[in-house]
């Protein structure tokens, strides 16, 4: 979707992904070794009583859902970052997470020829539970003009 396409309120929603103990362990092993990822007796002694997955493995998948539906697609030119990444609840194996990203801002660049749009990601569990939000914000082509 180029700029002029994206409208402030618009709503979407992901795939949902089902994540599993075999993913959480190997997100965790390379990229989060705490124990209470990779240890299942020194996690289910822990706060959440057994293996939760990292918050940022629940990032990663959200945000490869986000770019499999394919909205920025070739009009994406990369992104400042995010805001307020808040882990809100465990997300533990067998749970399946539903995803809603809403456009909450779209304004174009003072210094440059594009759009930003800002991205609000709600992250829920198959229970209701929030287990995630963040706010992101990415740099847009403008609709080529001929």
């Amino acid at each position: 979707m180029y700029f002029d396409e994206f409208r402030v309120g618009q709503v979407f929603h992901l795939e949902p992904i089902t994540v599993t103990l075999e993913e959480i362990l190997a997100f965790a092993r390379q990229y989060d070794p705490q124990r209470i990822h990779v240890d299942a007796d020194f996690a289910s002694q822990g706060p959440f009583g057994g293996l939760i997955a990292s918050g940022y493995h629940t990032l990663s998948m959200v945000w490869s859902r986000w770019i499999a539906k394919d909205v920025l697609g070739d009009a994406s030119m990369g992104g400042p970052g995010l805001d307020r990444v808040q882990w809100l609840y465990p997300v533990r194996p067998g749970d399946t997470l539903y995803t809603t990203v809403t456009i909450s801002q779209a304004r174009l660049s003072k210094s440059q020829p594009r759009g930003i749009i800002g991205m609000h990601f709600e992250v829920v569990n198959q229970e209701g539970a929030r287990v995630m939000s963040t706010d992101g914000a990415a740099l847009i082509q403008l609709r080529p003009e001929g």
